[in-house]
């Protein structure tokens, strides 16, 4: 599962996140910009580094790992030492690594293990966040990434029903919903994103029908994104019809997915899955006899 522009996307829009992730004041995020830079002489690109904006802070470089690779510490720390050398950052530096488990990481690297012990650099592993932190908004969905793909849709549809409540500015809804979408594009690469967007177009009706959603559309402030998105891409004339489900589950079919995550996916009885799959094998022999 690719997760490293996931991660990038998700500090770009909630920096404050990752503060609080690292033990910091949230309201730290304000004196920072975030970034992914690049070291050019090696073409080298952290996944994302923040730079604080006065003279107080440190640097923070931060990697998402989400596979066992032996010599990781290896490239992370050369990329982080010509940073130093071709930027000559005034500020002290710490790095971050999240993994989804502590499986992924390699442990302490003896060439390295300064920067461990003194706390320098700081791991985080997903699975051993407590469950009252990854109910909190936006930190929810990392559950996405812990997830199997049978779970995956009942934490999808868990978001989404807690998200009017939980976060009353459109845009900001806006922002966990492209999150969402770009999470499961990695999590189900099977699936095209149109084909998430239809998967998930019957989830965002309440909120396309709550006040703040009404208000703000009306008075033009979401400058068309939102309510294209929700309206148009996401939900279109999917929402609520046999036909739309059918169509859903035709497409997943073709790709694969299992029984069961289609059943959950389109709210459709296993039976009737069963019933359009047959229907699709009977169509390919009556076209193979033609």
């Amino acid at each position: 599962m690719k997760t490293d522009s996931f991660f990038y996307r998700f500090f770009r829009e909630f920096p404050e996140v990752f503060f609080a992730l690292i033990g910091e004041n949230e309201r730290k995020a304000r004196l920072y910009k975030f970034s992914s830079l690049e070291v050019k002489e090696q073409a080298f690109r952290f996944d994302g580094v923040f730079l604080p904006t006065t003279k107080a802070g440190h640097v923070y470089f931060f990697e998402a790992q989400f596979s066992r690779q032996p010599d990781f510490y290896s490239r992370f720390f050369r990329k982080i030492f010509l940073y130093l050398q071709h930027y000559h950052p005034v500020h002290d530096w710490r790095a971050v690594v999240i993994y989804p488990k502590p499986a992924m990481d390699t442990g302490v690297h003896r060439h390295y293990r300064e920067f461990f012990e003194s706390g320098r650099l700081r791991c985080f592993y997903l699975n051993q966040l407590s469950e009252d932190y990854l109910e909190k908004f936006p930190l929810n969905l990392f559950q996405i990434i812990l997830d199997s793909e049978q779970n995956v849709v009942s934490t999808v549809k868990k978001i989404v029903r807690e998200l009017p409540s939980k976060i009353s500015n459109p845009k900001e809804q806006n922002k966990i919903i492209e999150l969402l979408i770009n999470l499961l594009m990695n999590k189900l690469p099977q699936l095209s994103r149109k084909e998430i967007e239809k998967m998930i177009a019957p989830l965002l009706s309440d909120i396309k029908k709550s006040r703040a959603y009404q208000e703000i559309a009306q008075e033009g402030k979401l400058e068309g994104k939102l309510e294209g998105k929700l309206e148009g891409k996401l939900e279109g004339k999917l929402e609520g019809k046999l036909e739309g489900k059918v169509e859903i589950a035709k497409a997943l079919l073709r790709k694969k997915m299992s029984l069961d995550l289609i059943v959950e996916v389109t709210g459709l009885s296993k039976k009737q899955v069963m019933a359009i799959s047959k229907a699709k094998r009977g169509r390919k022999v009556a076209a193979h006899k033609n």
